[in-house]
């Protein structure tokens, strides 16, 4: 059975769906609270439903901004994830940790995860914030390549 395409917009928040049925210690914030971020931890956030990078876990209340990237882009290149540099700079300041996904585009499921604090992702980004222009207006932001963060065998298998 084919599937449709999907907007970008669709299948992040399908991925993000998935993530916080997954993830036993996340809980769902909605934008009329926070638009700056997606869920928060609920209890402590220990790395039994995820991976957790640079920290043994996540406390209590630690707001947490889902992100997902595609394994493969139709070109064939890696995904990559879309960063906002207003919102990134609020995660920084406010102590909080990105969950990072990746995902297959054609099932719609998550093949990995991993939860980071996010001044651990401002370390990773490229220098330098880029404009946006036309319907995706963003002032800043810029993109990292899901194998900053993971194993490209351990996504993709082996070749």
């Amino acid at each position: 059975m084919s599937r449709a395409r999907t907007s970008s917009k669709a299948a992040g928040e399908a991925i993000e769906a998935e993530v916080l049925q997954r993830v036993d210690a996340l809980e769902y914030v909605g934008d009329s609270e926070a638009e700056w971020h997606d869920a928060r931890v609920n209890g402590v956030l220990d790395g039994r439903d995820t991976r957790l990078g640079s920290t043994p876990l996540l406390a209590d209340g630690t707001p947490v901004e889902i992100k997902a990237a595609q394994r493969r882009l139709a070109s064939g290149a890696r995904g990559r994830y879309f960063i906002r540099q207003r919102q990134h700079e609020r995660l920084v300041t406010e102590s909080a940790a990105y969950l990072i996904a990746v995902y297959d585009p054609r099932t719609q499921r998550v093949l990995a995860m991993l939860a980071v604090p996010a001044s651990i992702i401002d370390e990773l980004l490229p220098d330098g914030w880029t404009a946006v222009a036309g319907d995706r207006a963003e002032k800043g932001y810029r993109q990292l390549a899901w194998s900053r963060l993971f194993d490209p065998e351990t996504v993709e298998g082996s070749p």
